[in-house]
């Protein structure tokens, strides 16, 4: 969802919600929030949906049944039912009560939201948001009167950021929602993601386009940079994103044939490949359609530098095969019994 200009904030019931394991309890608001006031309904929009910037989709499973989790039908009921939303929110802040039963989860207020106008695709759907703020900030005041200037402080949400958050959009629904996540604190990531929303990755082009890479990037680390050249990690590792940012689709076949030179590697790519896939339970890795933008997103998570142990390191500038393979050499220098790299180039800037 990148266009949020026509997004809309139609309703949103604010509560306080405790450590169940501390006995903190809740406290439940008695009316949803007056959004009349135009440039605070503008804030709350743009605060809720600042921090969805990633690719990755999710949605609600259950091993049993989907109707029995609980936020799959909560939401249900608020996209069905507006008029009962401050209802419906009481029992998304009780479900969240329910699990904060860790001494680790931290009390906060918890928005529930209700928004028109999402662009998915084509289609222009609601979402439900659900967020919570757990960090205070302090801000200072200023207040002017008589000509004399006052200052004075209080603690607050900082708008900038947001603590936790989910936006479940009103798509697909027979198969759970469409749902983005946002989680700053990675201590108890786990209770947001599991124990309280209940959701699992979607297998789409963008989680294929990671899942790939990453095995590259593991590939990479235990089997090429095992060897005693670190350029040929680099090497793979430069071919590998080169094939996904020139290419619209993967073949498995088509990448190992021109990413890898060797027989054997080869070889051992593809079953390293297969024992990866059933590992995960992926099906339908071998072809896929390439996200470009988590092309783009994984980029920084490669290694793309030689670091020797003469505290030098030769950085590669991009993703680019012609960089290590036409303009660095490497070799052995028998005098002093020491690897070198030869670099190639036309001029100094």
């Amino acid at each position: 969802m990148n266009d949020k200009r026509q997004v809309r904030l139609n309703r949103l019931a604010v509560h306080r919600v405790g450590n169940k394991a501390k006995e903190e309890g809740v406290i439940v608001s008695k009316e949803l929030v007056d959004l009349r006031d135009e440039q605070l309904s503008d804030l709350l929009t743009n605060y809720f949906l600042a921090p969805f910037k990633q690719e990755e989709f999710f949605r609600f499973h259950h091993t049993s049944d989907l109707a029995l989790n609980e936020m799959f039908a909560y939401s249900a009921l608020m996209f069905t039912e507006p008029q009962k939303f401050l209802e419906y929110s009481v029992h998304v802040l009780n479900h969240l009560y329910e699990q904060s039963d860790h001494p680790k989860v931290k009390s906060g207020e918890l928005y529930v939201v209700h928004l028109s106008g999402c662009v998915m695709e084509d289609d222009i759907v609601d979402a439900i948001g659900i967020f919570k703020s757990e960090n205070k900030d302090t801000f200072l005041t200023f207040q002017e009167e008589d000509g004399d200037l006052s200052m004075n402080y209080h603690f607050g949400v900082n708008i900038k950021s947001v603590d936790k958050g989910c936006l479940i959009f009103n798509t697909e629904a027979e198969d759970g929602f469409r749902v983005k996540l946002v989680d700053a604190n990675s201590t108890d990531a786990v209770f947001w993601k599991e124990d309280f929303l209940h959701v699992t990755e979607l297998k789409d082009t963008n989680f294929n386009t990671k899942t790939a890479l990453n095995l590259c990037k593991d590939f990479s680390e235990e089997v090429f940079a095992q060897t005693d050249s670190k350029k040929a990690q680099v090497d793979f590792i430069s071919r590998s994103v080169d094939y996904f940012s020139k290419s619209e689709t993967f073949d498995l076949e088509e990448f190992t044939s021109s990413v890898i030179d060797e027989p054997e590697t080869a070889e051992r790519f593809k079953n390293y490949t297969q024992a990866f896939a059933e590992e995960r339970d992926i099906e339908g890795f071998t072809d896929f359609a390439i996200n470009k933008n988590t092309v783009k997103n994984m980029k920084r998570k490669f290694r793309n530098f030689i670091k020797l142990d003469t505290q030098i390191e030769i950085k590669f500038s991009g993703y680019n095969p012609e960089q290590s393979e036409q303009y660095v050499e490497r070799g052995f220098d028998q005098e002093r019994g020491m690897h070198f790299y030869k670099v190639y180039f036309h001029s100094e800037s």
